[in-house]
């Protein structure tokens, strides 16, 4: 026995629900719309096999990739200026980690010194670095791009190493005091 017929209402929330997000799941739309499941398959079936509905799939995958690249060139103007900043400050850090370890220093002293420093670390470059290759992969997926992992010449994996570890050296010494 069938239940109730579903009003051309609820019908247009599920193709509303599947325009914004094409790749919505079936479980999420009768759960937004309270639409039995089955229901929103059948639903589903004759809007997804129509050249509107590809079309509008289409635009939103060209509109992801889009923004997906605008994030990545964004990312990488962030990552170009913390790696500037870091080469430009690293011969300071050096001095600064070297009155660090000059015993005479009082706490007070280590403890201002250690702000100076911290205003020249570079942080969180290792979640930019991550966010930027994640992205850039969804990015050249959806457009059809192949995914390759090569290796980098640059020195910039070392220098992030040797930073994260002159900073942890720094904190144990004023954890010290």
């Amino acid at each position: 026995m069938k239940g109730k017929k579903t009003t051309e209402e609820k019908k247009e929330e599920v193709k509303a629900l599947l325009y914004i997000n094409p790749y919505i799941s079936q479980r999420e739309i009768s759960r937004q719309t309270n639409i039995p499941l089955t229901t929103v398959h059948e639903i589903q079936k004759t809007i997804v096999n129509t050249d509107e509905f590809e079309q509008v799939r289409t635009q939103k995958k060209q509109e992801f990739i889009d923004k997906a690249w605008n994030v990545v060139q964004k990312a990488l103007v962030l990552t170009e200026k913390r790696f500037d900043k870091a080469l430009e400050n690293e011969a300071e850090f050096d001095l600064l980690l070297d009155k660090i370890n000059d015993s005479e220093m009082t706490l007070k002293e280590k403890s201002a010194l250690l702000s100076k420093l911290k205003a020249i670390e570079m942080t969180n470059i290792r979640d930019i670095a991550i966010t930027l290759g994640t992205i850039y992969d969804k990015q050249a997926l959806a457009s059809g791009e192949p995914i390759t992992i090569s290796e980098t010449t640059e020195p910039t994996p070392v220098l992030i190493e040797e930073l994260e570890a002159k900073m942890k050296q720094l904190k144990q010494l004023i954890s010290k005091q």
